[in-house]
């Protein structure tokens, strides 16, 4: 089973199931994979590979951010970096790979002149990170419908935003950037969500054609 987030997709050839289970994902899906062990689920990310027999996980690779992540919840993945192929990295529940976009682009052009020497993208092994008010995991909280975030930074949460409610941000001003928030959205327009934003923080808004002005008083 898999759900894919907005701005997303899954594809596969026709010989899916038949000698193997391999899918390249561009976005975010969440998997819950049946267990196989002759037919390895494996996933193609532009950062990583994602191989599984059985387990559930959420994979985030969306190509215009700066990270791509994966997020175990059940079962065990075996992760190999793009340029490490010989390093495979295994995750436990509760653990989430984290890996820089930014450094496998600059490693993929450096590799291109062998003359010079380069250092491997920079990765993190963390924990799956909760809300504070109902312990909901963060990293999966798209799955129920909700768009839950903790002390996050207005620059990171609009990119979410934008695909949540279908329309693009733009900051007039650094500081507004900078202003951090916690929250909880589901049912909430894009008007009421940005409204209740800003009870917390000094910040205005003028919505125009689904283009959405952010400046800071």
């Amino acid at each position: 089973k898999v759900w894919l987030n907005s701005g997303s997709k899954v594809t596969y050839d026709k010989k899916f199931g038949e000698t193997g289970r391999e899918v390249v994902l561009t976005g975010e899906a969440y998997f819950d994979v049946t267990h196989n062990a002759d037919k390895p689920f494996v996933i193609h990310t532009k950062a990583m590979d994602i191989r599984v027999l059985g387990t559930e996980f959420n994979v985030r690779s969306y190509p215009d951010e700066t990270t791509t992540e994966t997020s175990l919840i059940r079962g065990s993945i075996e992760v190999t970096l793009k340029d490490k192929r010989a390093e495979k990295i295994i995750l436990k529940p509760n653990e989430k790979l984290v890996v820089s976009n930014e450094q496998l682009d600059s490693l993929a052009n450096i590799m291109a002149d062998k003359k010079q020497k380069h250092e491997a993208p920079i990765i993190s092994l963390n924990h799956l990170s909760y809300f504070s008010v109902d312990s909901t995991i963060l990293e999966t909280s798209w799955v129920q419908n909700r768009l839950v975030f903790e002390d996050e930074s207005f620059e990171d949460l609009v990119k979410r935003m934008e695909r949540w409610y279908g329309v693009t941000f733009e900051f007039k001003n650094e500081k507004a950037k900078k202003l951090r928030f916690t929250g909880n959205f589901k049912e909430e327009s894009i008007h009421e969500a940005l409204d209740a934003m800003k009870i917390t923080a000094d910040f205005n808004y003028v919505i125009n054609n689904n283009i959405i002005t952010i400046t800071k008083n």
